[in-house]
């Protein structure tokens, strides 16, 4: 249970999934399931899918569905905020 709020709380500060990880000292793969499971269990939700190159010209190439290079954004859903406080 504190794993989980420690990691509801790093999602709600914002920063990279690298930086969470170091912040937690916690493997990111660990990180990247924990944060799967809350999504799917209602903690979490996807808020924006981004394209990791931000240039739109390249965009295509690099966002394409082969590559799944896209920049996830969560936010806390209603459940994920009832659980922090």
């Amino acid at each position: 249970m504190a794993a989980m709020k420690k990691v509801l709380s790093g999602v709600v500060k914002g920063g990279t999934i690298d930086a969470l990880a170091k912040e937690l000292d916690m493997n990111i793969s660990t990180l990247l399931a924990m944060i799967d499971f809350l999504t799917s269990d209602g903690y979490l939700e996807i808020t924006g899918l981004q394209c990791s190159c931000q240039t739109s010209n390249l965009c295509e190439k690099c966002c394409g569905s082969k590559n799944g290079l896209q920049t996830k954004m969560y936010a806390l859903t209603m459940k994920g905020e009832q659980f922090l406080s």
